[in-house]
Formats: structure tokens, C-alpha cells, sequence
């Protein structure tokens, strides 16, 4: 069985964004019989867990990370297991390191989350966002593949399987997801529960969903424990179950919002970092979901009114629905449709070796 290697890192302050979407195109791969190997220097040991738990090895890199200790650790674990190819994510690897993997002579696939100006040095690009330049692609990667827009992004299996199934009829969803990633480092979460769970209408509950990384978790716990309608849910392997159940989603502008989008969760995006504020410009735009965006903002300043336009949010029906058919179907071809792992491990596969 071939082998891809997969370099990428977490941490409290880059979240855990860039693996998970590294372990939906390594699900992807396994079903075609490849043997994906998670390679880091930064990995909490929650996310490593995980990681084990799905059936797949991580191989503990040199420090300190993108450094010329860590390429050259990565280039000893290329060649001893032979590795086909390599997926790079994170914004932390500079050009050099970038072009150095290059060298090593294997295909590297890199993920991007970036205006797409830069020379990536892969083979194969991948970006999701709904707001991509193709050209600027083109102009400073002329020699790559190109997977570009909603169509790549890259899910879990799970999502797969939820989507095939039948969604419950909006009027039906009776809870409300809170979810600002792995390691949440605006740390919104916690203001963001103890105004909205005492506040919501009498038969909605609040399903609160937070990475095993989190430093606040017992915090956030504890906080839960004092209303009924509020369930915590760390390091959750059920998270499509949870959004098929949500009647609103508020949820940082990620890469959760792929996830949202493939269930026709109606949803509130809160921009948190200064990488996700043109995606979700062009998703304000077309109306596919509302947007806040909280980078500057006092902590407790936007928790109220990440609340405020919550519960209006959840009392206006209509404009649910609305939202729920403009993110799940749309008007402009740009459907995420569940399959973005699979069709980015079916471009890796068939990149020459």
C-alpha cells in the first residue's frame, strides 16, 4: 500500500483548522488504498487521539516548526516510507521551506487559503474558498493543477453519509449550534453561552461544540452545567448529527462553513482572523449566510451582539428558511455537495509521479 505523507500543525493560537481538513481528503485516500501518515511538530494531544482513533499514524517532526530541522526530518520520513506524495497545510511555511519540499522531487499538493499571488511551489492547489482568483493562480502558479471554489471542499465522511439522508424540515430543528472551532482563540465561546443559553425561547436547546485543545473547556463546561438546555460536546465524532438537528448555526468564518453549507444549516458567521474576511464578504454577498465580523472587537462587546443578532436571527423563520436554501442549494453553481475530499484525493492520485 502507497503511502502519503500529510505535513500540517496545530496549535491554541492556529487552531486545529488545517488538520481536520487534512483527515477528510486522508479518509478519502484510505478508501482508495492509500496509506496516509499525519507528520507534525505542533499536535495537542487531543487532536492526536483523534487522529489515532480514526486509524491513522502522525509521525513526530523536529522542532521548531517550518524550520530547516523540521524539512529535513520531513525529507527522512519521505524516504523511508517511500511516499508517493505530500499534502502541505498551514500558513507558517515560508518559501523556502516550500520550495525546499519541492526539491525533495515527490508531487506536493498544498492546501491555500490566500489571495492566490504567492508561488505555492505544488503541484496541485487546492482553495475552497467562494472568493477565489483563478487568475492570480495562474499568473503566479502557471505549472499547477488548480481545484478551486465550494466544489473542493473537504469533508469528513460523515458528511457524506448525512447528506445522502433526508434532512428534517427546518420548522423541526429545534436547536441552536455554537461552534468557533477547535481551539476558539477569541475565546467567544464562553461569553457566547451565558448570554444566549438563559435567553432562548422556552423549548430550544444549545448544542455547544468545542475542540479537546480548548483551553477554556472545563471553563465552558461548568457554565453549561447550569442550564437544561445547553449540552457541551468535546472533541464530538457526531458533529453532522449535530448540525442536521440545528435550526441555526453561529459558527466562526472557517472551514466549518463548508460543513454548514453541505447541510442547509442556516447560519451566522463570525469573522475571527484576517484570513476568512474576503470568504466571507463573498458569502454575505449572495446572501448565503449572515456575517459578523468580531476581529478588533472587546470580547464581551461581541458576544452581545453575536447574541442580539442570534435571537433575532432564530425568531424570523422566513429568513432561516431563506438562508437555509441560498447556503444548501444557491443560484451560481457553487454547491458543496460532500464530495470535495474525494475529488481532491482523486486529483492527488493522479498527479505523475
Amino acid at each position: 500500500m502507497s503511502t502519503i505523507l500529510i505535513r500540517a500543525d496545530a496549535t491554541a493560537s492556529m487552531g486545529t483548522g488545517h488538520v481536520m481538513r487534512c483527515l477528510s481528503v486522508a479518509e478519502a485516500l484510505r478508501e482508495r488504498g492509500v496509506s496516509p501518515l499525519f507528520a507534525a511538530v505542533d499536535l495537542p494531544p487531543a487532536l492526536a487521539h483523534r487522529l489515532d482513533a480514526a486509524g491513522f499514524g502522525v509521525s513526530l517532526l523536529a522542532s521548531p516548526a517550518a524550520s530547516g530541522a523540521d524539512l529535513a526530518s520531513l525529507a527522512g520520513q519521505i524516504r523511508r516510507h517511500d511516499a508517493r506524495a505530500v499534502i502541505l497545510d498551514g500558513y507558517h511555511f515560508n518559501d523556502a521551506y516550500r520550495a525546499g519540499l519541492a526539491a525533495l522531487g515527490r508531487p506536493v499538493m498544498a492546501f491555500d487559503d490566500g489571495p492566490g499571488t504567492r508561488p505555492l511551489h505544488a503541484r496541485l492547489i487546492v482553495n475552497p474558498s467562494a472568493a477565489v482568483d483563478e487568475a492570480a493562480y495562474r499568473a503566479a502558479n502557471p505549472d499547477a493543477l488548480l481545484a478551486l471554489g465550494p466544489a473542493y471542499a473537504p469533508l469528513r465522511a460523515e458528511f457524506r453519509r448525512a447528506r445522502g439522508q433526508a434532512l428534517p424540515p427546518l420548522d423541526r430543528r429545534r436547536r441552536l449550534l455554537l461552534t468557533f472551532g477547535g481551539t476558539d482563540p477569541a475565546g467567544l465561546t464562553l461569553p457566547c453561552l451565558k448570554r444566549l443559553a438563559p435567553a432562548l425561547p422556552a423549548g430550544v436547546g444549545l448544542d455547544v461544540v468545542v475542540g479537546g485543545s480548548n483551553p477554556n473547556a472545563d471553563c465552558i463546561r461548568t457554565a453549561a452545567d447550569r442550564y437544561p438546555n445547553t449540552v457541551v460536546h468535546v472533541e464530538t465524532p457526531r458533529m453532522a448529527d449535530l448540525m442536521r438537528e440545528a435550526g441555526l448555526a453561529l459558527s466562526a468564518a472557517g472551514g466549518t462553513l463548508g460543513e454548514l453549507a453541505c447541510l442547509a444549516v442556516p447560519t451566522l458567521l463570525v469573522v475571527v482572523a484576517d484570513n476568512q474576511a474576503s470568504s466571507a464578504g463573498a458569502v454575505a454577498a449572495s446572501g448565503k449566510a449572515r456575517v459578523i465580523d468580531a476581529r478588533g472587537v472587546d470580547k464581551a462587546e461581541a458576544a452581545e451582539r453575536i447574541t442580539a443578532d442570534a435571537l433575532a436571527l432564530w425568531a424570523d423563520a422566513d429568513a432561516r428558511a431563506a438562508l437555509s436554501h441560498r447556503i444548501g442549494e444557491g443560484d451560481d453553481g457553487q454547491v458543496v455537495d460532500g464530495l470535495g475530499a474525494v475529488r481532491i484525493a482523486d486529483a492527488l492520485l493522479a498527479l505523475p509521479t
